[in-house]
C-alpha cells in the first residue's frame, strides 16, 4: 500500500499497520478498482499496484494482489494512474474566444451553460481542481455549487468572486473598486457575504486593462495588509495579482498566500526584475507563485528577452524554495482553452527547469497544499477524494503523455475525456534478466 515516503525519499518497507487490509473482507459491495502499468500516487512511482475506490472516497491503495485476495476485479489498463490535475488560476466566467474586458454579455441561463460546458471540457482532459480568481459577479459560484451538487460535470472549484481593486484599477469593470481602506474591507465583507473561498486583490495594474500601471502597486502595504487581516479574520486566504515588482514586494509583506503572475515587471517593461530579499521572504512565509505559464507561451507573447527573463525568474523563485503551481489563467487570455492545462505544465517545466516529477506536484499535490485542499486531493491515499487520470505512457518521463488521458475519475465519477489517444503499438512487458552466472 503506498504511504509516504521517509526523510531520504524511499518507501518505508512495509505501511503503518492502519493503513494495511487487516483480512480479505476489507473491500464491500460497490467498491471497484483500478489499476495501470504504474501509479505514480503524487510522491512516488509503484508498479502493481491500483487504487480501491469507495463511492467518492479512495478506500486504499494496494498492490493488485491484495485487491484481488480481497474479491475484487481490478480493472487494468496500460499507461500511468496519478492523481486529478489542478488548475490554480482560471476564470470560469469567460470565453477564450474574445478579449477579457470585450466579453459579450450573456443572459444568466445562457452563461450557466457556457460556464457548463467550460467545466466539463475541463475534467474531461483531466483537471479534476481548479481555482477560479475573479468574474462580473458571482456566477462562478453558483456553478461551484452545481459540480458539487452533481447537476454539473466539472473540477472541484474554489472562488473568489469580484476581485478588490483600486478605482479604475485592473478588472475595476467587475465590481471590487475601493479607494480607501474601509471601501477596500467592505469589498472584502462583500465577497464573503456571497461565499467565496478566497479573497483577490489586484495589487498591481493589468496587462489587459487600459490605463493601469503595471510597473507601480495600486495600493500600500498597509491597505493590503489590513485587507490581509479582515480576510484572515474570515477564514479566508487571499491571492494577490502581481506584475510590477513593486506590487509583489506589498503583497508579500501583506501576508497574501499567493502571488499570481509574479512577472516583476520594472523598468520600462522589462520581465524579471527580481529582487532577492523578497524572494527569500517568500520562502520564509511560505508564499506560493501561480504564475500563469500557459499553454500559449510556448510562442513567447512576451518576446524572447522576456521569456527568457520571466524563466530565470522562476528559477530564481524554484531554487529558493517558493512553491510553484501548475496555473493558467484561462479566460483571461484570448486563444487559450480551459482545458489545455497539460500544456501550460510542460512550459512551466522547461521555463522552470523542474524535472517531470517536480512539475507533477506543482499540478496535484503541491498546489493542492497551498489551496488548502491537502487532505482532501492532490495525491493518491486513503481518505482523500477519488480524483484520478489514467494517461497513456509515463509522465514521470514525459509530461506531453498528460495530453492524452485514457480515462478521468472526478471525485468517484467516471469522465469519457476530450480526446481519446492514438493507436499505440503494443510493447513488450518489462521482464526480468537472468543474472549470469
Amino acid at each position: 500500500m503506498a504511504v509516504p515516503a521517509d526523510s531520504e525519499g524511499a518507501a518505508p518497507d512495509s505501511p503503518p499497520a492502519e493503513l494495511q487490509p487487516k483480512t480479505a473482507r476489507w473491500t464491500a459491495p460497490g467498491d471497484w478498482a483500478l489499476a495501470a502499468e504504474l501509479l505514480w500516487d503524487g510522491e512516488a512511482t509503484l508498479h502493481g499496484h491500483c487504487v480501491v475506490v469507495r463511492g467518492d472516497r479512495i478506500l486504499a491503495v494496494c498492490s493488485v494482489e491484495e485487491a484481488t485476495e480481497a474479491g475484487l476485479a481490478v480493472e487494468q489498463h496500460r499507461g500511468c494512474l496519478l492523481p486529478g490535475l489542478i488548475d490554480a488560476h482560471v476564470h470560469m466566467e469567460f470565453s477564450e474566444h474574445f478579449p477579457l474586458h470585450e466579453q459579450p454579455r450573456l443572459a444568466a441561463k445562457q452563461l450557466r451553460e457556457a460556464m457548463a460546458d467550460r467545466a466539463e471540457r475541463m475534467v474531461r482532459s483531466g483537471i479534476t481542481t481548479a481555482r477560479d480568481l475573479g468574474g462580473r459577479n458571482f456566477a462562478a459560484l453558483g456553478l461551484r455549487d452545481d459540480i458539487r451538487e452533481g447537476k454539473v460535470k466539472g473540477p472541484r472549484l474554489l472562488c473568489a468572486g469580484q476581485p478588490l481593486t483600486a478605482p479604475k484599477g485592473h478588472c475595476h469593470q467587475w465590481g471590487g473598486e475601493a479607494g480607501s481602506v474601509p471601501e477596500a474591507l467592505a469589498v472584502v465583507d462583500r465577497q464573503v457575504a456571497h461565499g467565496v473561498d478566497w479573497v483577490k486583490v489586484m495589487a498591481t495594474g493589468g496587462m489587459r486593462t487600459p490605463g493601469t500601471d503595471v510597473e507601480e502597486a495600486a495600493f500600500s502595504t498597509q491597505l493590503l495588509t489590513e485587507v490581509v487581516q479582515k480576510a484572515s479574520a474570515h477564514e479566508r486566504p487571499v491571492a494577490a495579482h502581481a506584475h510590477g515588482a513593486k506590487g509583489v514586494v506589498a503583497a508579500v509583506k501583506a501576508g497574501c498566500r499567493t502571488v499570481e503572475h509574479c512577472t516583476w515587471i520594472a523598468k520600462a517593461g522589462q520581465w524579471g526584475c527580481v529582487d532577492d530579499q523578497t524572494v527569500e521572504e517568500m520562502a520564509r512565509r511560505g508564499v506560493a507563485v501561480a504564475p500563469t505559464a500557459h499553454a500559449n507561451w510556448r510562442f513567447k507573447p512576451m518576446g524572447e528577452r522576456n521569456f527568457d527573463r520571466m524563466a530565470l525568474a522562476l528559477q530564481r523563485l524554484k531554487g529558493a524554495g517558493v512553491p510553484l503551481l501548475a496555473s493558467s489563467d484561462a479566460g483571461a487570455i484570448p486563444g487559450l482553452p480551459h482545458d489545455a492545462l497539460a500544456g501550460g505544465i510542460e512550459v512551466l517545466a522547461h521555463m522552470a527547469r523542474m524535472s517531470p516529477v517536480e512539475a507533477l506536484s506543482a499540478a496535484t499535490r503541491r498546489s493542492a497544499e497551498v489551496l488548502g485542499l491537502g487532505q482532501e486531493c492532490g495525491r493518491l491515499a486513503p481518505g482523500l477524494s477519488a480524483d484520478l487520470l489514467l494517461v497513456d505512457g509515463d509522465p514521470t518521463r514525459d509530461l506531453h503523455v498528460l495530453q492524452w488521458p485514457i480515462l478521468v475519475v472526478a471525485a468517484g465519477r467516471r469522465v469519457v475525456p476530450v480526446v481519446q489517444p492514438p493507436p499505440k503499438p503494443q510493447t513488450a512487458r518489462p521482464h526480468r534478466t537472468r543474472a549470469r552466472h
